[in-house]
């Protein structure tokens, strides 16, 4: 039997066993972060300032809306995984929301000191849940906190949760036995707002009398979010025969037809959906489907506005005068093998991930990234040529890269030009990862490089960047082992920034 969550009964068993250990924990306020990411699923799951996910694990995680709208340190990141894995393009106030989420974070960790200020901010995220994580968190911490349980306490009484604070109470009773005052509030509370269930085996004498019952909390399953790709419809392709069968050609529009193909011919993605939606006059006219993710799978698929083909799919299956607005080929090993790039009509791609053995021309590449919105560009498994035929100068490629996060390239080259024209550049993102390959050109000025990654690269807590840099084997062996020592000395990987330098040794 598949080792699987859903089909093997041990595994569902030592889960069950693992959820009733993590949720007994934090009913006693104790909770390590490190291992915060046990709590991810169902009621375990926790909206606490760091994210619960271990680092070594980013690449296989699915992100979810939930882990989007709250303050904590990998929310950036997060926001970039979800961007890529959704199938349609994530809403205007999602974006809106993770902005101001992340303008606060920063504010709440500088406030970490003044419990006060601390718990103004966490009240401002106006999510209940987030605060009373990061609150009976931090309580748990330090017992002894007796501003921060009175703060607490006081906002629930506030908000009328009365039967949560009753548990509250419990647990501070339990802890400060000699203070009088508190159980006479609670046993107020206690016979005003009860019953409640408590957990405890030692009741006093007036919680006694409660008739209490637990109730079990309802566990959402692991993969309760994840794609339903497998329970989806084969497609009809007699849909697009249907389509056109009623479609009048005969339109009455407020405005005269030139302008209506002015329009249709310049519109971006998000008004082209809208007129589509409205009237199949305007696909008739204009058919260019949206496609937010193009990838590779087990089977041909499309599904929302996510397109999956197989390795061995047939040309005819790529739809002709694709806008592709998302992602290309992202988080694919391999990509069928056809000539994609003339059945596009346009491409404004924020994550793309090119297949393996292709050869690129410059002009096609900017055709792709020319919109200047691409955070992730890997072609590293590409051969980039210009019209000459040969290696493209780095910061030609980065002028088209303004918003650039994540940058892999292969076979480019460095000029005496190169940095200095990278310095003069004005960047909108912060660099997280820098890949180059087969660096090929002349020695150049090494500080002005340096100066240009310092400037540009990420420096915010707990992200990290990464550089490489791998030079051709004919590139001046004592310029590179310079360029080496300068950038080891540069490196810090207690403070996640790593930069490496090597050549190429095939």
């Amino acid at each position: 039997m598949a080792f699987n969550g859903l089909l093997n009964p041990f595994y569902r068993t030592f889960d069950k066993l693992r959820r009733d250990i993590v949720k007994h924990a934090y009913c006693h306020l104790y909770m390590n972060k490190k291992w915060s990411w046990r709590f991810y699923w169902g009621s375990n799951y926790l909206k606490l300032d760091y994210f619960h996910q271990r680092r070594n694990y980013w690449q296989m995680i699915t992100i979810y809306e939930r882990d989007l709208d709250y303050p904590h340190d990998q929310l950036k990141l997060c926001l970039r995984k979800f961007e890529q894995q959704t199938t349609k393009p994530p809403s205007k106030d999602l974006y809106k929301r993770c902005e101001e989420m992340m303008a606060l974070y920063p504010k709440i960790q500088a406030a970490i000191g003044d419990i006060d200020e601390w718990f103004q901010l966490l009240l401002k995220v106006n999510d209940d849940k987030y605060l009373k994580d990061n609150v009976e968190y931090r309580i748990g911490h330090n017992l002894h906190d007796v501003k921060l349980w009175k703060l607490y306490i006081n906002h629930l009484k506030q908000n009328s949760q009365y039967k949560y604070l009753l548990g509250i109470y419990s647990k501070y009773c339990r802890f400060f036995l000699d203070d009088d005052e508190m159980k006479k509030e609670y046993q107020k509370a206690m016979l005003e707002h009860g019953p409640v269930h408590l957990p405890w085996k030692n009741l006093f004498e007036f919680e006694k009398g409660c008739d209490m019952e637990e109730v079990e909390e309802k566990e959402e399953d692991e993969d309760s979010e994840s794609s339903d790709e497998e329970d989806s419809l084969p497609f009809d392709k007699s849909i697009c025969r249907r389509f056109y069968a009623t479609y009048n050609a005969d339109q009455k529009f407020a405005l005269p037809g030139p302008i209506i193909r002015y329009v249709l011919k310049n519109a971006g993605h998000r008004v082209l959906r809208k007129l589509f939606a409205s009237c199949k006059y305007f696909f008739n006219k204009q058919p260019t489907p949206i496609c937010h993710r193009l990838l590779t799978g087990p089977r041909e698929i499309y599904k929302d506005e996510s397109l999956t083909l197989k390795e061995d799919s047939k040309e005819e299956s790529f739809p002709k005068k694709l806008y592709i607005t998302g992602n290309m080929f992202c988080g694919s090993r391999f990509a069928p093998w056809i000539d994609f790039l003339p059945k596009f009509y346009r491409c404004e791609a924020k994550f793309i991930c090119l297949p393996s053995n292709i050869h690129l021309a410059f002009d096609e590449l900017k055709f792709l990234i020319g919109h200047g919105g691409v955070i992730h560009l890997n072609i590293y498994c590409c051969i980039l040529k210009d019209e000459k035929n040969e290696d493209v100068a780095l910061e030609k490629i980065m002028e088209f890269l303004p918003n650039i996060e994540g940058l892999i390239l292969n076979n480019v080259k460095i000029t005496e030009e190169t940095p200095h024209a990278l310095t003069r550049m004005k960047f909108n993102s912060k660099f997280r990862n820098i890949n180059i390959a087969l660096i090929s050109g002349v020695p150049f000025d090494a500080v002005e490089f340096l100066k240009f990654l310092i400037v540009n690269k990420m420096n915010e807590p707990y992200q990290s960047f990464r550089g490489d840099f791998t030079f051709c084997k004919e590139f001046n062996a004592h310029f590179v082992q310079m360029f080496k020592k300068l950038m080891e000395d540069y490196s810090t990987p207690d403070e996640y920034c790593t930069v490496e330098v090597r050549v190429d040794d095939w």
